[in-house]
């Protein structure tokens, strides 16, 4: 991808982040879960309340 870009190796990792496929797809799918199982089946969902150990990647902003 970066050969394609014309890009180093450095800013295409700066670009697009270092993050595992296979834990990024199981983060998309674990907190918009969370959120309709909290928003819309009212159950609580505590993967929403902050940092997880699970998703150690996952950054809550304020």
């Amino acid at each position: 991808m970066a050969k394609v870009l014309g890009w180093s190796g450095q800013q295409l990792q700066e670009g697009i982040g270092t993050l595992d496929p296979v834990q990024a797809v199981k983060i998309q799918q674990a907190y918009p879960l969370a959120f309709f199982d909290e928003h819309l089946r009212h159950r609580r969902e505590h993967l929403l309340d902050g940092p997880c150990a699970v998703f150690p990647a996952v950054t809550f902003l304020p």
